[in-house]
């Protein structure tokens, strides 16, 4: 009997319990780059992961020459379709940056309440501008050359999921003052001038929406471990630095570089970290 009146009460509890699931809601904007302020990228691509774990492993490095074409590919970012693209988090962490510009809005809640729906954030441009700018790498600061790739006349499209508790037209002023943070390098968070954007569309169609989450589903091109570090005991403090510097270029920065000299008056000095 006590058995019966346990797995009673245990079915009255359990009845009276309501599940919901958090509510939210989303929005299809588009963003356009200013005039005069393109998309300067630099990917961390395979062979710079391959030439850090070769260095914290105390293995010989051999210095390549450089191909500008080549090192303009190998700084552009891409997804697996080979298309070019902004990471998904460049823009989240912008919105959360200009949060702080707002008063009421907090980055701790904000962090949970806004989702940049894909896993890349593929971009249109008109012209593609090769770069070559002079920098100061590592400790020593040692005068190096970068070549880079820069967009002109950039726009990307993103679905913002986000919390019910945030309007949606805080959500809009947000991504728009993002804009002003920039995305990638040299942008202004990093004292620079370049990457900044405005919002310039609220995307409504069904049909482009379904287009926009289909070309966002992509994934950016994934590292790869090379083979003959498949066997090879790597120690912890190793793997710490190679992934806090994997995590510093997430934004496509260089955080060992600092500029030598500007090209012109109004080019910002390469930031030291993202």
């Amino acid at each position: 009997m006590a058995t019966k009146k346990k797995d009673v009460v245990e079915t009255k509890q359990s009845s009276s319990i309501s599940i919901e699931q958090p509510r939210t809601d989303w929005i299809g904007l588009e963003v356009t780059g200013d005039v005069g302020s393109g998309l300067i990228q630099n990917a961390f691509c395979q062979k710079t992961i391959e030439q850090i774990l070769r260095k914290h492993m105390g293995l010989t490095v051999q210095k390549e020459k450089k191909v500008p074409r080549q090192c303009i590919e190998d700084a552009t970012i891409r997804n697996m379709k080979g298309e070019v693209c902004i990471p998904v988090a460049a823009f989240k962490k912008g919105m959360l940056t200009a949060s702080t510009l707002i008063k009421g809005l907090k980055k701790t809640q904000l962090r949970i309440q806004l989702f940049i729906e894909g896993k890349s954030i593929p971009i249109s441009y008109e012209t593609m501008t090769p770069r070559m700018d002079m920098v100061r790498v590592g400790p020593a600061k040692t005068p190096d050359v970068r070549f880079r790739p820069m967009f002109d006349g950039w726009k990307a499209r993103l679905i913002i999921n986000y919390s019910d508790v945030l309007p949606v037209q805080t959500v809009v002023d947000l991504l728009n003052r993002a804009g002003r943070v920039g995305v990638c390098e040299w942008r202004p968070e990093k004292d620079g001038t370049f990457g900044t954007y405005k919002v310039t569309r609220n995307i409504t169609s069904a049909k482009e929406i379904a287009e926009v989450k289909d070309l966002c589903a992509t994934p950016l091109t994934p590292l790869v471990i090379p083979p003959w570090a498949m066997d090879a005991e790597l120690d912890a403090k190793i793997l710490a630095k190679i992934a806090g510097s994997a995590e510093s270029h997430e934004n496509g920065v260089d955080e060992e570089e600092e500029s030598v000299e500007r090209p012109d008056d109004d080019e910002p000095e390469v930031e030291k970290s993202a």
